[in-house]
Parts: C-alpha cells; structure tokens; sequence
C-alpha cells in the first residue's frame, strides 16, 4: 500500500470517570469537544457500557448531557458529537464482527432491559435471539423459582397443594417432549451475553444448560457438540454506581457463569481434559482493552479522519480515560500490536474517575486532573510535532 505525506491524527474518549461522575457531568466536557473539533481532530467516544441501548440512542442522549452541563459553551453547542458512528460501545463492535455470521441463527441473548436488548440485537440484524428470561417463560420447569418468585410463595413443594392430577402431569412432560422436539430441529449456535442481567440464576441456569447442549430440552449434555461459542461484551468486575463502594459489573458474572459451567461438567463426570478445552474455546471477549475493540476502535477513528481511512505517513492516537487496567491497558497492548509500525497509541489519564493520586498508571503517558487538561495536552504535543 502506497504510505501518504500526512499524519492521521484521533482521540477515542471514555465517558464515564472522564464526562461525567457518578450521575454528575463534568462542565468541561462540551468545551473540550469543541476544541478538538476545531483543529479538525476526529474522535469517538468508547465505553464498556451501553445498557442495552442502541449507539443512536445513547448518543442522543450523551450529547444532552454533555451539552447541558457545559454552561457558557452550551450557547455555541452546534456538535455533531454523538452520531451513532461516533459512539462505540460495548457490543458496538458485534454488528460488523460477529452478527453477520449469526444472523439466521438461533442465539440466547443476555442482558437487561429485556427490550432494550432485543431492540439492539434486531438491529444488528439476529432474526432468531431468544432473551433468557423469555426462554426460561416459555419453559417453566427451567427455573424451578421463577414460579415461587413470581407468585410470592416458597417453592418447596410442601409448602404448596398440588395443582394437577397425574394426568396434567404427563401432558405435561408430554408439551416438554414436543419443545425438544422442534429444539432439536433448530439448536442454539451462540450466547451473547450484551450486558448484565437482572436475574443472574436464571440467566446463569439457562446459559449453562445451553452450554452444556445446544438442544439442551432435548439432552442434559451433548458430548459431540461444538463448544458453545459465549461472548461477553464488558471485562469490567466492578463498576462505580451511586452507592458509595463498586459494584458487582458484567465481569463478575461471567466469573460466577464460568465456575458452575465448570462444576456442572465436572457433575456430569466429564474428563478433566476435555473441561479445559471447552472452556478455552467457548469463553470470548469483547470490550476495553481487549485487542478485538482496539482494533474496532482504530478503523473507525480511519473512517471519521478528514481523508478517510487512505494511506498516511503515521497515525497517533490518543486515548483519554480514567482507568489504569482497562483504558491504559488497552493502550498497552495496542502499542505491542503495532511495534515496528507508524502507528502508535499514548495514554492520557484523568483524575476523575477510577484512578486516585499515586496508583499505578500503567505506562500512562501524562495524568491530568480531567478531560480539559487531556485535550490541551494532546494539542500541544500535536503542535510539536509540526
């Protein structure tokens, strides 16, 4: 490929510890965009969020905001910040990468707001995504609580009178024989897990069993199947809310998922061996700072360059985020991909999220107090190297 004479220059932002705090958003945000806009440097915004909320919506509402928290600059907010090709997040990278493949597929989705969730998976164009809470619905005996819960009683079976004589009940295995049935026809071929769940034993019991078999009505486990190929979009383990200690994020529950697959199989007396391989190839993920977003990340910030994705002389890109093991880590890696290359990535850490005073920065290039201070940073150094 013939190199160009220019640099490609771009800044991916976090959104939150960087534009806003907790439910608070920074007044300086909206400036700082303005300003990038104004030398003519591209940008996106990626998160480890999204809420089951399409890239439209949720930049509709990030640029609300955004805009409204930006005082004085606000009366000159004509931004084209959030268009939807500027928003990356979570499982943004999915609908070019992964859908396509799937897409007359039969896929559990999981993930909460239940519509939310769907909305988004029909976008990206999956024709057959069954939710998990819609699955266990449609088959009562999945989850033996759900009934109790639902009811507000207790699920032990003496503490409730019998509903129906021996003959319900055969009709009843008979209508889970026919669910089988038809299953068997049309199997499971992935599980995308886009965000976290509310119910995580219902969530956690339907994805094993579906791990475990891709008909899994029809078979406990199936031990000529594939493994099951399950993607989760979001590493973070934890993740600040409004209560004043982190929380338990999309992380956690793929830890907790992981180690009672695992268990079941070791139950269902499967060899050491073939434990280990499963869970190598079924367990894949999405999100900072896996190689798989970075990489999203880096066509797209080509794609929005004044030239468009041609050929350039180098590409420096800049990421401005408040988290040393996920923002600065991805950074890390980013530049290990491309040693030997014109392209590099430097790391601009902000004192408004996760990072405190004297943590570890992991090779962050400069740490600032918060995202103003990041984009005059980044102009300077671009103003040295012309």
């Amino acid at each position: 490929m013939k190199r160009g004479t220019s640099a490609r220059v771009a800044i991916a932002f976090d959104i939150d510890g960087v534009f806003k705090y907790g439910r608070e958003w920074s007044a300086d945000g909206l400036a700082a965009l303005q300003k990038a806009s104004s030398h003519g440097m591209p940008f996106v915004f990626v998160t480890n969020g999204g809420g089951g909320l399409t890239e439209a919506t949720y930049g509709s509402h990030l640029k609300d905001k955004v805009v409204s928290a930006g005082g004085q600059a606000a009366a000159h907010a004509e931004l084209a910040v959030p268009e939807a090709k500027r928003m990356v997040l979570s499982y943004t990278p999915w609908e070019s990468q992964l859908c396509p493949d799937l897409r007359e597929s039969k896929v559990l989705l999981v993930g909460d707001p239940k519509e939310k969730v769907i909305e988004v998976a029909k976008a990206y164009g999956l024709k057959k995504a069954v939710h998990y809470s819609d699955y266990a619905q449609q088959h009562p005996t999945v989850n033996p609580f759900r009934a109790a819960m639902e009811a507000g009683t207790s699920h032990t079976a003496v503490a409730n009178a019998t509903k129906q004589p021996i003959s319900a009940k055969t009709q009843s295995f008979l209508s889970l024989a026919d669910a089988a049935a038809s299953e068997a026809a049309d199997p499971f071929k992935a599980i995308l897990v886009m965000c976290d769940p509310y119910l995580w034993y219902e969530a956690i019991q339907v994805s094993v069993d579906v791990l475990c078999s891709p008909t899994p009505l029809q078979l406990e486990y199936d031990p000529h199947a594939e493994p099951m190929p399950i993607h989760f979009s979001n590493p973070d383990f934890l993740s600040k809310f409004e209560h004043p200690y982190p929380r338990f994020a999309q992380g956690a529950f793929k830890i907790a998922l992981r180690a009672l697959y695992e268990a079941k199989l070791r139950a269902l007396r499967v060899a050491e061996e073939t434990i280990g391989e499963k869970l190598g190839a079924s367990f894949r993920q999405w999100g900072k700072p896996t190689e798989a977003t970075f990489r999203f990340v880096e066509q797209r910030l080509r794609d929005l360059a004044p030239g468009g994705a041609g050929p350039v002389a180098a590409e420096r890109f800049y990421m401005v985020g408040d988290n040393p093991a996920s923002d600065m880590e991805g950074v890390r890696r980013a530049n290990i991909f491309h040693r030997g290359s014109t392209t590099s990535w430097k790391g601009v850490l902000v004192k408004t999220g996760v990072y405190k005073e004297g943590d570890e920065t992991n090779g962050a290039a400069v740490v600032v107090k918060g995202v103003g201070e990041a984009v005059d940073w980044i102009l300077e150094q671009e103003a040295k190297m012309n």
